[in-house]
C-alpha cells in the first residue's frame, strides 16, 4: 500500500489570508462558525461569499503546486472509478480520474485532506496523486460517473426513438480472452448504454448511412453519419459516456477492450427488419480517446445488376463484351468510397453460373455470396493476397476476383493468372482509366505484359441523385443565369432530410484495351496519348458521363464538379442541333454550325455576333452567324 499526501504546512484559511483573498476578520468569523456549521473551511467560506471556488483552487494551485483539472472536459477512466466506491467519493468529495499499476490520480476539492489520501491509498493499494477541482465539478462528475444509468435515460428520453424495434446483434467471431476491468464490462452492458448504441445503429441504418463515426472531442463524443457520401452531425454525447460506448462496441466486435493504444479491427452481424447487415468496426487511438468507425454493409443491397449502377447503354455493351473474355484482367479503379465493390460484385453476378468456378481473395470479405468460394486474407498468420492467390490457382478457377492489387507480388500473380487461362477481376487506386496503366507499369509490371493481358479498365466516382420526391424544374432564365446545363434540382423534403438528394449513382469511364491502345502502351505512350487514342475510339470520360446525367435530371452540375474535375462550361448544347460542344470549339462537329472565330489582329477568340474585337478594338469585317 502506497500513498503520497500533500504536506499539510498551513490550513486553507491561512493560505487564503496570505493570498489577500480574505481578511483576519473574515477568517475569525469563519472559524467561529466552523464547528456549528459541520462544513469544511473552504465550503463555509464559499457559502459566506467571502471567496469563490475558483479563488480556493487558484490559491492551492499556486501555494502547493497541485495541478488543476477541469472535470467537465476531462476523460475519466472507468477502471479508475472502479477502484473508489461511490460512498468514499461522496464522503471525501473527490473522484478518481486515471489509474495504472502504480498510481491513481484523484481530483479533490481539498488536496490538503490527509485522511482522504491515506484512506484511498490504503484501499486501492496505489500511490495517490492529488489533483484539485471545484466542489461543483466534483459533485457533477460523481453523479455522471456513478449514476450513469439515470443520466443516459435522460438523453434517451430526449432522443426520437419512436421507430425503435427489436435489433438482434451478435459477434461474428469468438470474444477475445482478456481480463479487463469488471466495472468497465458492467457499464458497457448497462441497459441505457445498450439502448443508446442500438438507437444510434437503427438511426444509421434507416437513414441509409454507409458509415457511423464516433469522434472523441475535448468535451464530448460526437456521432456523425455518412449519408450519400457526405458526413453529417447526428448527435453529441457527454464525455463521460465515451468509454462505455466504445467498450460496448469493442465487446460486440470481439476486440480487446483493455487495449487502447493500438488500432483494432472487428466485425458485428446485425438483423433488423428481417435484413441481414454486417458491420465492420475500426478503432484508432486519438488525442482525446479512441475513434471508432463502423462501416455498414447491407447484404440485401448486394448483387445489383450493372444496369442499376448508372452505366450508359454504350458503356454497358462494352462491359458485356469485356466480361465475355475467357482470360485477361479487368480492373475497376477509383478512390475509397467510389463504389468499386458494388461494381466488382455486379460483374461477378453477371458471370455467375453452375459451369463457372469463381474464387475470391478479399480483405475483408464484405458480402457473403452463394456460389462463390471466398477467401479471407489474414496477414497475422501469413495468409496474404499473394499466398492466397497462389493457392487459388491450384483450385481450377475460371474467374478470380482479387479485392485489391496493393503490391508488386499480388500484381505479378494476378497477371500470371490472367495469362494462363483465367479471367481476373480486381481493383486499383488511381484517378482515371489511363492513369491505371501507368500505375501498373510503375509497380513493376512490364509494358508488354500490361498491353497483352489487360482486358479493360472501369474508372468511377459516385454522385448524389436528386430526390424524386421534391424534384422541381428550373426556369430557363435561371439556367441561363447559372450558365450551366442543370435542368432540375431538389427543394428538400423529409424524405431526403432537406438536402435535396437521396441515393447515389455512378459516373463512369469504361476503357476497353483494344489493338491501337495496346500498341500505344507497348511503345511507351503517356497517359495523354492513351486518352487521345481512347477518345478517338469513343471513350466517354467521367466528366462527360456525369454531365449527361445532369442533362437527364439525375444529378446536378455541382455534384459532378464535387467528384470530378470539370469546368462549368466544358460542354454546352449546340444552338442548331443541341449536340454537346466544348467551350473552345469553333464549329459544331455534329452539324458544322459556326460558333466562334479568332481576331485577325490579336488572335484571341471572339464571338461571331461581335462587330469589333473586345480585346484590341479591331473591326470585324466578316460576321458569321453566332453562338449566344
Amino acid at each position: 500500500m502506497m500513498f503520497n499526501p500533500v504536506k499539510k504546512k498551513k490550513p486553507l484559511g491561512e493560505l487564503l489570508l496570505e493570498a489577500g483573498l480574505i481578511t483576519k476578520t473574515d477568517l475569525a468569523q469563519a472559524v467561529a462558525k466552523l464547528k456549528e456549521s459541520n462544513m469544511r473551511m473552504g465550503e463555509l467560506l464559499v457559502k459566506l461569499k467571502m471567496v469563490t471556488e475558483f479563488d480556493i483552487v487558484r490559491t492551492l494551485t499556486n501555494q502547493l503546486g497541485v495541478e488543476y483539472i477541469h472535470l467537465e472536459t476531462a476523460s475519466i477512466d472507468p477502471e479508475a472509478i472502479a477502484l473508489v466506491p461511490e460512498k468514499i467519493a461522496k464522503k471525501y468529495l473527490c473522484i478518481p480520474v486515471t489509474s495504472n499499476k502504480q498510481q491513481i490520480s484523484l481530483a479533490m476539492a481539498d488536496p490538503l485532506d490527509y485522511e482522504c489520501i491515506k484512506d484511498i491509498g490504503f484501499k486501492s493499494e496505489l500511490e495517490v496523486l492529488p489533483l484539485i477541482s471545484t466542489r461543483k465539478e466534483i459533485l457533477n462528475a460523481i453523479k455522471q460517473n456513478y449514476d450513469m444509468s439515470d443520466s443516459l435515460e435522460e438523453i434517451l428520453h430526449a432522443s426520437d426513438n419512436k421507430q425503435s424495434s427489436f435489433i438482434e446483434i451478435q459477434p461474428v467471431s469468438a470474444p477475445v480472452q482478456v481480463a479487463p476491468s469488471e466495472d468497465l464490462k458492467k457499464k458497457s452492458q448497462m441497459a441505457p448504454i445498450v439502448r443508446m448504441f442500438n438507437l444510434v445503429l437503427m438511426k444509421a441504418i434507416r437513414t441509409r448511412a454507409s458509415d457511423i463515426h464516433f469522434d472523441p472531442q475535448k468535451a464530448n463524443l460526437l456521432i456523425r453519419f455518412r449519408v450519400d457520401g457526405i458526413l453529417q452531425n447526428e448527435m453529441t454525447l457527454p464525455k463521460w459516456a465515451q468509454s462505455a460506448i466504445v467498450s460496448r462496441i469493442k465487446i460486440l466486435a470481439s476486440l480487446d477492450i483493455s487495449e487502447r493504444r493500438l488500432p483494432q479491427d472487428g466485425a458485428i452481424r446485425v438483423k433488423l427488419d428481417e435484413r441481414d447487415i454486417d458491420l465492420r468496426v475500426s478503432t484508432l487511438p486519438t488525442h482525446y480517446g479512441e475513434k471508432v468507425v463502423i462501416r455498414i454493409l447491407d447484404q440485401s443491397s448486394v448483387l445489383l445488376g450493372l444496369d442499376r449502377l448508372g452505366f450508359s447503354e454504350k458503356d454497358l455493351e462494352k462491359m458485356r463484351q469485356m466480361c465475355q473474355k475467357r482470360q485477361g484482367i479487368l480492373l475497376v479503379t477509383g478512390p475509397t468510397g467510389s463504389g468499386k465493390t458494388s461494381t466488382l460484385y455486379a460483374l461477378i453476378n453477371m458471370l455467375r453460373s453452375e459451369t463457372v468456378n469463381i474464387m475470391t481473395v478479399e480483405d475483408p470479405i464484405k458480402y457473403d455470396i452463394d456460389g462463390l468460394n471466398q477467401v479471407q486474407v489474414n496477414p497475422d498468420i501469413g495468409l496474404t493476397f499473394a499466398i492466397a492467390l497462389r493457392s487459388i490457382l491450384r483450385q481450377d478457377p475460371n474467374v478470380v476476383m482479387i479485392g485489391e492489387i496493393r503490391d508488386l507480388k499480388t500484381a505479378e500473380i494476378a497477371f500470371r493468372a490472367a495469362m494462363t487461362g483465367h479471367l481476373v477481376i480486381s481493383t486499383v487506386h488511381t484517378n482515371d482509366a489511363p492513369a491505371t496503366i501507368t500505375r501498373l507499369i510503375d509497380m513493376g509490371i512490364p509494358r508488354y505484359i500490361v498491353s497483352s493481358t489487360l482486358v479493360g479498365i472501369i474508372a468511377q466516382r459516385l454522385v448524389r441523385k436528386i430526390c424524386v420526391e421534391c424534384k422541381v424544374d428550373l426556369s430557363s432564365s435561371e439556367n441561363e443565369q447559372n450558365g450551366a446545363p442543370q435542368v432540375v434540382r431538389g427543394k428538400g423534403c423529409p424524405q431526403c432530410h432537406q438536402t435535396g438528394f437521396r441515393g447515389r449513382i455512378g459516373t463512369f469511364e469504361v476503357l476497353p484495351i483494344e489493338e491501337k491502345i495496346k500498341e500505344v502502351i507497348a511503345l511507351g505512350g503517356s497517359d495523354d496519348e492513351i486518352r487521345h487514342v481512347a477518345e478517338d475510339q469513343g471513350l466517354s470520360t467521367m466528366a462527360e458521363d456525369g454531365l449527361s446525367k445532369v442533362y437527364k435530371g439525375i444529378t446536378t452540375l455541382e455534384e459532378v464538379q464535387r467528384v470530378v474535375e470539370v469546368v462549368a462550361d466544358i460542354v454546352r448544347p449546340c444552338p442548331e442541333c443541341q449536340g454537346e460542344i466544348h467551350a473552345d470549339f469553333m464549329i459544331c462537329p455534329h452539324c458544322k454550325y459556326d460558333i466562334q472565330s479568332k481576331c485577325a489582329q490579336c488572335k484571341k477568340k471572339i464571338k461571331a455576333t461581335w462587330l469589333a474585337c473586345a480585346y484590341c478594338k479591331t473591326e470585324i469585317v466578316s460576321v458569321t452567324k453566332g453562338y449566344n
